[in-house]
């Protein structure tokens, strides 16, 4: 079983052209989900951005690598789809 993860989001501001880019590699990607019988995809850029779609140094110190608290969010927003994944 796989559990494919959306690519996250990079650059400071919400307007850089590469998120565009990246919402449009997202959405392709997600086509591979299966209803999780094989490929389950998830997308938890939500959590790593602000309400204004900015993206923080303490979450991504470079804007394209999480930093400390960018792998603690995403280790807790992975928890709950791993598990399901992996029931027998």
């Amino acid at each position: 079983k796989i559990l494919l993860h959306a690519v996250f989001p990079r650059n400071e501001k919400a307007t850089h052209e590469n998120r565009k880019k990246i919402k449009d590699i997202n959405a392709a990607i997600a086509r591979s989900d299966d209803g999780g019988k094989t490929v389950k995809f998830v997308d938890f850029s939500d959590k790593l951005l602000q309400p204004d779609g900015t993206l923080t140094r303490d979450i991504m110190p470079d804007f394209l690598h999480p930093g400390e608290k960018g792998y603690r969010i995403w280790a807790d927003a992975i928890q709950a789809p791993l598990a399901d994944l992996l029931k027998p």
